[in-house]
């Protein structure tokens, strides 16, 4: 199995306009990220580089080591991954925010038989619901062909929101993996996710939708 040079970066655009969610007030204050913390078999201590924007209401992480490869003799840890990140956050006193929209965009390639998945959850500090976002890709996949994009758009009354005028870090958890559906009887397929190219990343953004506190 060739050796695997990977990238990927997690961006999160969180100052975006709640219109886009069907909801027309938004607060005059920005959400402000305090502090970013990580960790995981995807992303250990020293794996990731942070970049805040000056008005600290955006971020991106670039990762080293977020792959996950399938191949015959391959172990179990190579095959799944996961990045817990931990964000500090400052809500504007009487707003809640939740999640309302992802999008995954992912170079893979995958043999017949062999499936990928990507599986992202969060829920906030002290709370017990969890929102989650999912997808499969079944091979045969050529990522030399194309990315593979997913995007989903919760709806509201599903939606896990922040605590009124309580500070509670943002946690989310991502996780990829790649499966040989018929390692017995195809034990030399192979699969992964990762780049193969220079300018090959994962990129997930996640948009946010306000409403006061009532």
């Amino acid at each position: 199995m060739k050796k695997l040079n990977f990238a990927c970066a997690l961006i999160a655009p969180w100052v975006i306009s709640a219109a886009a969610y069907g909801s027309p007030f938004h607060p005059s204050e920005s959400l402000k990220i305090k502090d970013i913390l990580y960790n995981g078999s995807g992303c250990p201590l020293g794996s990731v580089a942070e970049n805040v924007s000056d008005q600290e209401d955006a971020f991106t992480l670039t990762f080293s080591e977020f792959s996950a490869e399938v191949y015959q003799g391959s172990r179990p840890s190579q095959q799944t991954k996961n990045c817990m990140l931990t964000l500090v956050l400052d809500v504007p006193a009487g707003w809640q925010f939740s999640v309302a929209d992802f999008y995954y965009r992912g170079y893979m390639d995958l043999d017949a038989w062999v499936d990928a998945s990507h599986q992202t959850s969060y829920y906030f500090q002290g709370q017990g619901k969890q929102g989650s976002f999912k997808s499969l890709q079944q091979g045969r996949y050529n990522g030399f062909e194309g990315p593979f994009n997913y995007h989903d758009k919760i709806g509201l009354e599903t939606a896990v929101w922040s605590i009124c005028n309580v500070q509670r870090a943002l946690n989310i958890n991502t996780r990829i993996g790649v499966t040989n559906t018929q390692k017995m009887s195809r034990p030399s397929a192979q699969g992964y996710i990762a780049n193969d190219s220079i300018d090959g990343q994962i990129v997930q953004k996640f948009g946010i939708t306000w409403r006061r506190c009532s």
